[in-house]
């Protein structure tokens, strides 16, 4: 079938049924549902049913007044989506997230900074591995815990981020969706009430998975270590990793559960139930479209950073390096460790600002395909742009008959027969002037 998704009441997409009277399962009428989304209230249905509705069963394009059009989507229209926002918004989304970026940036330059000369002493410090020397637990150590901290401090960076962009991205959908421009001054402001809901969101959905990976692998590596037991310490690695395997079918499943939040004004408890209710039998699409997306923003990343990374090798100078003997050994001074701790730290917050917004919107867009599909959004979003389905295409309406006339009880009048040239007219009518004769009295 071509684009326009099938006829009426045709399988489309995830095998969901559309059309007039195709509600899913839980929906309230057309355009309605649980989520009071556009309008912050109770969206109306429109009188004429649904998406695809005329006199004859024709069914017409679908509207399309933003980057989506108003029906089930397609996996591919689901993709474009997200890039045609990214385009068409790249300042709503991208100038609140650099300038929260930039002021994340500082505390990392401090960090990166103080740390740098003890990262560099400690990497002079190491044995020539190429003599058979090997370095003691003591200086692996000491070149260990300065990286743990910049990349913990970074991992911390990044989760803030990935928090701000989600409501952020999902008020800028909102309006994509729609066709309506937006600033980034309004994108901050429609997103900013929302933030503190967000993070108690992903606290409660990450912080039990990382707390329990946490705790099993902990456990395991210290009874491996005190009892010796490699079974014990194998059985406790695979809870960990299935574990591991339950959260990723967790987040894929609560992949709207930010959209829910922002877009019908729920609590965090309240979101995960209902993202979790509302995606349901579509996990494999949900984790296709993130992962295809994500891959392709990091490839656009990496390309864009690789002349930076170019760049930030070319700071390590040759004069550097030491020649002792047959060896040639590398020796880093503090200044050259600060210049290429601070921009591999700077270069990272680069690349997870270039892809902050693309899962966000993925997660958006399977929220406002999961409600057309189920709760009949399409509707709501189409009064919402000023669309009306049925007649926004060119196809003829019904129009409403006119009340029928109530029978008169007298016969109809015949038609008036001209008197003959010469016959008398009757008593009560005036002569027809002839031809050629005015009116009386001229």
């Amino acid at each position: 079938m071509s684009g326009d998704g099938g006829s009426p009441g045709q399988q489309h997409g995830g095998g969901q049924p559309y059309g007039p009277g195709a509600h899913g399962p839980g929906t309230q009428g057309p355009g309605g549902g649980p989520g009071y989304w556009p309008g912050y209230g109770q969206p109306g249905g429109h009188p004429h049913g649904g998406w695809g509705q005329s006199p004859w069963g024709a069914v017409p394009v679908a509207p399309k007044p933003g980057v989506l059009p108003l029906r089930p989507l397609a996996f591919g229209e689901m993709f474009s989506a997200v890039f045609d926002t990214v385009r068409r918004y790249t300042g709503a989304l991208y100038l609140p997230l650099a300038a929260v970026t930039g002021v994340l940036a500082v505390p990392m330059v401090v960090v990166a900074v103080l740390l740098a000369g003890r990262l560099g002493d400690a990497y002079n410090a190491l044995p020539d591995t190429s003599r058979g020397e090997e370095p003691t637990g003591d200086q692996l150590w000491a070149l260990g815990w300065p990286l743990l901290v910049v990349f913990g401090l970074i991992l911390l960076l990044g989760i803030v981020q990935y928090v701000i962009a989600g409501p952020l991205a999902t008020v800028v959908l909102r309006a994509a969706t729609l066709g309506r421009r937006m600033t980034a001054g309004q994108a901050w402001k429609e997103a900013r009430p929302r933030l503190g809901a967000a993070v108690a969101s992903m606290a409660l959905l990450y912080g039990p998975l990382l707390v329990l990976n946490v705790l099993l692998v902990g456990l395991a590596v210290g009874l491996g270590t005190v009892t010796g037991s490699v079974p014990l310490f194998l059985l406790l690695l695979l809870l960990s990793a299935a574990i591991g395997v339950a959260g990723v079918y967790a987040v894929v499943r609560l992949a709207p559960q930010v959209p829910v939040l922002v877009l019908e004004d729920s609590t965090p408890k309240a979101a995960i139930g209902r993202a979790w209710q509302l995606n349901r039998g579509n996990w494999w699409r949900s984790f296709g479209l993130t992962a295809l997306v994500t891959a392709i923003g990091r490839v656009a990343a990496g390309v864009i950073s690789y002349p930076l990374s170019i760049a930030l090798s070319v700071l390590v100078p040759l004069s550097s390096v030491d020649f002792e003997g047959e060896s040639a050994r590398l020796q880093l001074s503090h200044g050259t460790m600060t210049a290429v701790l601070v921009g591999y730290s700077l270069l990272v917050l680069f690349g997870t600002l270039a892809t902050g917004p693309l899962v966000p919107l993925v997660n958006g867009v399977l929220y406002i395909d999961r409600r057309i599909r189920n709760e009949r959004l399409d509707i709501a979003l189409a009064e919402a742009a000023g669309i009306h389905f049925a007649e926004a295409y060119g196809y003829p309406q019904a129009a409403p008959s006119a009340p029928a006339q109530p029978a008169s009880a007298q016969p109809a009048p015949s038609a008036p027969v001209p008197p003959q040239p010469g016959a008398p007219a009757e008593p009560g009518t005036a002569a027809e002037p002839s031809a050629g004769e005015g009116p009386a009295g001229r």
